[in-house]
């Protein structure tokens, strides 16, 4: 577990996505308490310290269907999960829903394939905002990496963007990695999305995702999410100026069937 670090969105352009939406340029990690008075006031869960979460005598989604997110002391993957709980409330508690309506039918033991898909997008979830759909999804469907990061380049500073749901992916982010990817979910956004400064664009994405995930339900089947190389971006990582990055057949791998 890495030290506290009060700069860490400017580390790279990932964590970047933090700065000035969270509060973290701080001297020491924050408390429970700390974090429940900065970001749990509007949100419909408070953050609890490990001893809480034992007195509960359940598991972790039931803890949190009651209200209560148990986050661990001086720990990065818990701190932003606490970070995507105060910029997507609402996408959170439809995650939590749909983890209790599993536990209702097959008890809190039993990991069904449907939450095994919600907790995959829970901490490697990408969200990938676009004007139109179709495009951009058929390209991360067929792993057409040149098209998507080269032939495109000039829309990813426009209007395609994207935006970090899963936690796990931030505290990957403090050490990038080739080989870093997210699973991507495509949403349309109205294109006056676009023009918003970056919490109105949280607020309304965090809207359009929970109202995807309630109507669609993408976890109750198979492979819903799209591997997307994050360090492919454009923006994301510097070596990719360099076109030859995305010739690493290892990371910007073509799909199998292929």
């Amino acid at each position: 577990m890495m030290d506290w670090d009060p700069e860490v969105t400017g580390r790279n352009a990932i964590l970047a996505q933090l700065d000035g939406l969270v509060p973290l340029n701080r001297p020491r990690w924050p408390t429970t308490a700390e974090l429940n008075r900065a970001l749990a006031g509007a949100l419909p869960v408070a953050f609890i310290d490990d001893d809480t979460f034992a007195g509960l005598g359940c598991c972790y989604e039931q803890a949190v269907a009651r209200g209560m997110v148990p986050t661990r002391a001086a720990n990065w993957h818990d701190l932003f999960g606490a970070l995507i709980w105060y910029l997507f409330p609402r996408s959170k508690a439809l995650l939590n829903r749909q983890h209790m309506e599993d536990i209702a039918r097959a008890g809190a033991k039993t990991r069904t394939p449907r939450r095994d898909r919600i907790t995959h997008f829970d901490e490697c979830g990408l969200l990938l905002a676009v004007p139109e759909r179709a495009e951009a999804e058929a390209l991360l469907r067929e792993h057409d990496w040149q098209a998507l990061f080269i032939g495109n380049r000039a829309r990813w500073s426009r209007d395609w963007r994207p935006f970090i749901f899963g936690h796990a992916l931030y505290e990957q982010a403090l050490a990038p990695f080739v080989g870093l990817t997210g699973k991507a979910m495509v949403l349309e956004m109205a294109p006056a999305f676009f023009g918003l400064p970056p919490a109105a664009q949280y607020r309304q994405l965090d809207a359009r995702l929970a109202d995807h995930l309630a109507r669609q339900d993408p976890f109750h089947v198979p492979r819903p999410l799209l591997p997307l190389p994050l360090l492919g971006i454009p923006g994301w990582w510097p070596a990719n100026e360099d076109p030859g990055f995305y010739r690493n057949r290892d990371y910007f791998r073509p799909r199998r069937d292929r």
